[in-house]
């Protein structure tokens, strides 16, 4: 007979969100999981596979919950400078919170993770790619309605904006005030003058 789950996958998915952002994949245990769901190791193993592939879903889970809870506008077909501005001042705004030195996962991710294991680097490329995207799409609508520059090169400008992100998402983590953050998401933005 076989067993009948007795808690919630998806919320068992944000507790290890939540575990793997305040404290990295590496220093992140199975007994840590355990837990901090409240799922048992069979419950982990069956549900999401090994610690591994249940990180990959947890950093899926936090990219989409950022992209629909905070910066929809962003990802959105027809996102504008406005949309690039919103997205990166509420990063800055984000940085103090209760959560404010965690910075970003996904970068966090980047630097800890990544260069040891290929299959999260590459979702880790998939995610930067979705937000470089994202920033490109928007620098073009923005163009086309005469807020930007045409003569600047959407695509290249969007990957240097998530090499901004990333900056400051790392700066975030290190304890640099707001002030200095929102200086230097002010000086990348006035490229897009």
């Amino acid at each position: 007979m076989a067993r009948v789950r007795e808690f919630d996958p998806a919320e068992a998915l944000d507790q290890a969100v939540n575990l793997f952002w305040e404290r990295g994949f590496g220093d992140t245990s199975m007994e840590d999981l355990v837990a901090s769901t409240g799922v048992s190791r069979y419950g982990i193993y069956s549900t999401f596979g090994n610690k591994r592939e249940l990180f990959i879903a947890a950093l899926q889970r936090y990219a989409e919950h950022i992209s629909r809870n905070y910066h929809a506008g962003l990802f959105a077909p027809e996102a504008t400078r406005a949309d690039i501005e919103e997205f990166m001042t509420g990063a800055v705004a984000r940085s103090g919170g209760a959560d404010g030195h965690r910075g970003c996962m996904i970068c966090t991710t980047a630097v800890e993770v990544a260069p040891d294991d290929a299959a999260i680097a590459a979702a880790i490329r998939e995610l930067f790619d979705r937000l470089a995207a994202a920033f490109a799409t928007a620098i073009a609508n923005s163009q086309a309605a005469g807020d930007i520059d045409p003569g600047l090169d959407s695509k290249a400008t969007g990957e240097l904006l998530v090499g901004v992100m990333q900056g400051a998402h790392v700066m975030a983590r290190s304890g640099i005030s707001k002030t200095r953050l929102t200086a230097y998401m002010n000086s990348a933005l006035q490229l897009l003058a």
